[in-house]
């Protein structure tokens, strides 16, 4: 039966990303702050502010800006903008999990005012380890973890969100765009359960969600005037409410949620 159990949960489940925790965190921490701060230029103009360049929402940002020996498009399509978001997130504090791919909506207001919507695809394969438990939940009475119940399986789930972005106008660069947004946002996920079922589950927490608030920020550069690649960096601040059901009772507790979002991987259309 714990081999049957231990090869189902092999094959739900993802690979578990590798390496020391503690380092990666750091690692993504000074990259977040730092990709932030850099996408938050000093020298941006908010709009055009000679002949040579125009902004619109039915025409784009477009200047006199070229850059080495590529041809950089002049004009920079505007108005509606779809893009794919990958595919890193990580809890600080609190768990999140740790594959994430989004798509989003972006629409635009008014000159550098745009707002946005999207919907991600959430998943992982961790243990009560990873959802910061302090034990399994499943113990019997002596406090022994039960053998092959509380490993590591699968994590799926759904992220919701929608906010504004301001999206600067560099008048020398328009293929260059800056992006510093807002953004709310409400996830759910559920936590392993091998074939369903308190008696098979491979931990005691059955599910958990998130509200929380998401500043961050991105670069795009846009190789052609309606196609851009680029990367996000956004950082999750709220609080989990936690569903745990040990021993076939309901319980729900509460956390501190402080995340990143490492989106290195980032495609965007224009039209």
């Amino acid at each position: 039966m714990d081999r049957r159990i231990e090869s189902t949960s092999r094959a739900l489940g993802w690979r578990s990303f590798r390496g020391s925790h503690r380092s990666l965190r750091a690692v993504f921490t000074a990259a977040a702050l730092a990709l932030v701060m850099w996408a938050i230029p000093t020298l941006a103009n908010a709009a055009p502010a000679s002949a040579n360049a125009s902004l619109s929402t039915s025409k784009g940002a477009s200047g006199s800006g070229r850059g080495g020996g590529y041809n950089w498009p002049p004009l920079v399509v505007a108005g509606n903008g779809i893009s794919v978001h990958a595919p890193l997130q990580i809890g600080a504090v609190g768990y999140l999990p740790k594959a994430r791919f989004a798509f989003q909506y972006d629409r635009q207001i008014r000159r550098s005012h745009w707002v946005h919507v999207g919907v991600a695809f959430l998943a992982d394969r961790a243990s009560f380890k990873n959802f910061r438990m302090d034990n399994c939940g499943l113990e019997d009475g002596a406090g022994n973890n039960p053998i092959g119940r509380c490993g590591k399986g699968s994590v799926l789930g759904y992220d919701l969100y929608a906010g504004y972005s301001y999206k600067f106008f560099l008048q020398k660069t328009p293929w260059l765009v800056p992006i510093v947004r807002g953004s709310l946002g409400f996830s759910s996920w559920k936590l392993p359960a091998i074939r369903g079922g308190f008696t098979e589950r491979a931990q005691g927490r059955t599910k958990s969600w998130t509200l929380n608030v998401r500043p961050g920020g991105g670069i795009r550069v846009f190789l052609r005037s309606n196609l851009g690649v680029g990367a996000d960096v956004n950082i999750p601040i709220g609080f989990l409410v936690h569903t745990d059901e040990p021993g076939g009772a309901t319980n729900r507790s509460g956390g501190f949620l402080l995340g990143f979002e490492i989106l290195p991987l980032v495609g965007e259309f224009r039209f």
